[in-house]
């Protein structure tokens, strides 16, 4: 999610955007016409916000535009000028997403003979509350609100809608309670996907966990919900990515494609940690980051009990056969950030499996408060 005073502030030209993108995204010639690649903006400025997706579409192979509606809690740290406080303003959620559609118009036109324009979508919540206080089970007068502003964003050009299936709180609940405190209540998400059904495509988002969890939603035959969304549960367990593309595909989960993938990312990292300073365009905690939760996740799965919760996507055996890997990667990354300085013990020469030190070896590669920051972060995911 990118707010557009930050990309596109009003005192800079196009050229800041592209160069905004380009440092979050990496050239556009990585993206072509079939790429899965999506903005999602946050506005209240339908002008300025026209003029920023104008401009980036003329560069970028966007497959959708999204609109944020639904970031919470605005005194702690949340949206001020976009997000979940356009809910309580419909007309002006339908203007920002006829500016998209105009923005996309301008700057696409004709010149992309064939190729169908990048979609545009809103993300928002089922409901909105201004205080913590104001919080209470959602009523049929809050189901007909969220209908009528659905309706009022389809009719300004949107044709997808992704529902975060709990209310937002703006005042007196931080964003991470946002995401935990109020009620899940898909009820809300299935009524609206069944009323708009032809019409706006529905994605479910908020409170998927685990792959049996996404695989329950899917086999559900009465359900017309298009798709769902889920993203601190890939944050908190990235692996299980790999088992969500097995599940799309019907296919069963191969751990040798775990190994190709932790083994790919090092390599690609140890890449761009090693281009020279003034050109890269990540930190070394940003390339390690990845790896530390990849790490937290088998962690936490070798010490899995079968009371504490599913069982995990690897077996003991495989997570084993996978430790070696991670170890090397992480000595890797080490071997990087101490070219030129006293070289330390390999922890490769170590055959025992001691996850617990393996997660405290990013604390060389980044320092400590950096990485027990990860580890509260991760927590709240």
């Amino acid at each position: 999610m990118e707010k557009v005073d930050d990309i596109y502030p009003k005192t800079k030209s196009a050229d800041y955007l592209f160069d905004a993108l380009e440092k979050r995204l990496g050239p556009p010639q990585n993206y072509d016409e079939a790429s899965n690649l999506v903005l999602q903006l946050g506005s209240n400025d339908p002008s300025r916000l026209q003029s920023c997706v104008q401009h980036a579409v003329q560069s970028y192979n966007f497959k959708e535009i999204n609109l944020n509606c639904g970031c919470p809690a605005i005194d702690s740290g949340g949206a001020t000028s976009y997000g979940a406080s356009l809910m309580k303003d419909p007309h002006l959620t339908g203007s920002l997403v006829e500016s998209v559609r105009k923005g996309l118009d301008a700057g696409i036109g004709n010149t992309r003979a064939g190729v169908d324009h990048p979609k545009v979508s809103v993300k928002c919540r089922i409901g909105v509350f201004d205080n913590a206080e104001d919080m209470r089970p959602l009523e049929d007068s809050d189901y007909h609100y969220l209908k009528n502003y659905i309706s009022t964003i389809n009719d300004a050009g949107a044709n997808h809608v992704i529902l975060h299936a709990r209310p937002a709180i703006l005042s007196g609940l931080s964003p991470v309670k946002n995401r935990m405190v109020p009620a899940l209540d898909y009820e809300f998400v299935e009524k609206i996907a069944s009323d708009f059904e032809g019409k706006v495509d529905v994605t479910l988002n908020g409170g998927i966990t685990s792959l049996s969890q996404l695989q329950s939603l899917q086999e559900d035959c009465t359900s017309t919900i298009s798709s769902y969304m889920a993203g601190r549960w890939c944050l908190r367990r990235p692996l299980d990515l790999i088992g969500v593309e097995g599940l799309l595909k019907g296919e069963k989960l191969d751990s040798s494609l775990i190994r190709d993938a932790i083994e790919h990312y090092v390599d690609d990292s140890v890449k761009m940690g090693s281009v020279p300073s003034h050109k890269q365009r990540f930190t070394t905690a940003e390339l390690c980051l990845p790896l530390f939760l990849i790490v937290e996740q088998l962690k936490d799965d070798y010490e899995y009990e079968e009371e504490d919760r599913e069982r995990p996507l690897l077996s003991y055996d495989e997570i084993e056969s996978l430790y070696e890997v991670v170890q090397d990667g992480v000595a890797q990354m080490e071997a990087l950030t101490n070219s030129g300085k006293k070289k330390k013990k390999n922890m490769s020469n170590s055959s025992d499996i001691n996850f617990k030190r393996l997660s405290s070896s990013f604390k060389s590669l980044v320092g400590t408060k950096v990485a027990n920051k990860w580890k509260r972060n991760r927590a709240e995911l």
